[in-house]
Formats: C-alpha cells, structure tokens, sequence
C-alpha cells in the first residue's frame, strides 16, 4: 500500500549518495589542480597537505551525508590517498598504482570495511 514512499526513499538515499561523491570528486581535481602549481621548492610537503586536505574535505563531505557508510568510503579514500601520496613522490610507479587501485576496488566493491560485515 505504501511502496511508493519506500521508492522515493531510496531514490533519495541514492541520489544523496551520489551527490556526496560528486563533490568529492570535485574537491579531488581542485586538489590535482593545486597541485600542477605548486613550485618545486615547496612539492614534498605541499604533495601531502593537499592530499590530507583532500582526505579531510572528503570527510566533512561524508559525515553530513546520513546514508553513507562512513568507514567503508573513508577508507577506501584513505587508500586512494596514500596511493596518490606515493605515486606523486615518485615511490610507486604508475603502472603499479594502477594495479594497487584495482585491488583497493575490487576490496571495496567485495565488502572490505563495511560496517555491515562486522
């Protein structure tokens, strides 16, 4: 008798989602966009405060969607950051960051971190 709110509720719940990542994605290519103009005197640490910021950011961004879970997308952005962090410091290289991504996916999208599973 009621599906219908049931429906608009989780369309609601996937478009809020949804949004959240958008905007995390956003704050991911202003932060590769600062990074291009840092000078070379000041890379090293700049490559990490602006990928701490990102990840920070990325935060405050999950912790007002109610929907999320907060642990499995944190964690899965703290991966993504760390890989970054060493591919833009030139310790991993791109092919093997390409290969650590699809691992850090196919551990997200298998359930790795979720809250349901513990």
């Amino acid at each position: 008798m009621f599906g219908f709110l049931l429906k608009k509720e989780i369309y609601i719940k996937e478009n809020s989602m949804s949004n959240t990542w958008v905007f995390i994605m956003a704050v991911m290519i202003l932060g590769n966009f600062i990074l291009q103009m840092l000078p070379t005197s000041v890379f090293i640490p700049g490559v990490i405060i602006v990928h701490l910021l990102i990840l920070l950011f990325s935060y405050i961004l999950l912790k007002r969607d109610k929907f999320s879970d907060i642990r499995a997308n944190m964690l899965f952005i703290f991966g993504l950051t760390v890989i970054n962090i060493l591919v833009d410091l030139n310790i991993m290289s791109q092919s093997l960051s390409w290969i650590a991504f699809g691992a850090l996916l196919m551990w997200s999208m298998l359930g790795g971190g979720s809250s349901k599973n513990d």
